[in-house]
């Protein structure tokens, strides 16, 4: 029996053994951290979507943000009905799905030219794994996030 030093087995079997126990808690963490970022910026990002379609109307008489619920995707059309800005797929971009109760066609919000929109209350739920984000918008368009 010599005493040189280093590792034996057994030791590195325990030190590999630790540190899949110790990842193994840390993944599901992780992820779920990953899920409510993803559906936050997703919540900003259609709510951005709401102040500058509002700002568009503002300066152009009126506008329309259309929610595409079976593309989980936004987009701002101009007063003559042409697109004011590229679509912006939410669903693909932050890995989400956009939920409205009761309504499956594209949700549409109409800004006249006092920046005033025009929809029944809706509350957009923005769903990724375990994790959702609310943005509810008010008859007038008036965003609140939750």
């Amino acid at each position: 029996m010599t005493n040189e030093p280093g590792t034996t087995l057994p030791e590195l079997i325990l030190l590999l053994l630790l540190v899949a126990l110790l990842t193994a808690f840390a993944v599901p963490a992780t992820r779920n951290a990953r899920d409510q970022a993803a559906v936050r910026s997703a919540r900003d990002a259609l709510a951005g979507t709401v102040a500058r379609t509002r700002m568009l109307a503002l300066s152009r008489g009126s506008a329309r943000l259309a929610v595409d619920l079976a593309g989980d995707a936004v987009h701002i059309e101009s007063p003559a009905g042409e697109a004011a800005e590229p679509r912006r797929e939410l669903g693909a971009e932050f890995g989400v799905d956009i939920v409205v109760d009761q309504a499956t066609a594209p949700v549409m919000l109409d800004f006249d030219g006092l920046g005033v929109g025009r929809l029944a209350n809706r509350t957009f739920r923005i769903r990724r794994g375990a994790a959702e984000a609310r943005l509810t918008l008010s008859t007038y368009g008036r965003p609140r996030r939750w």
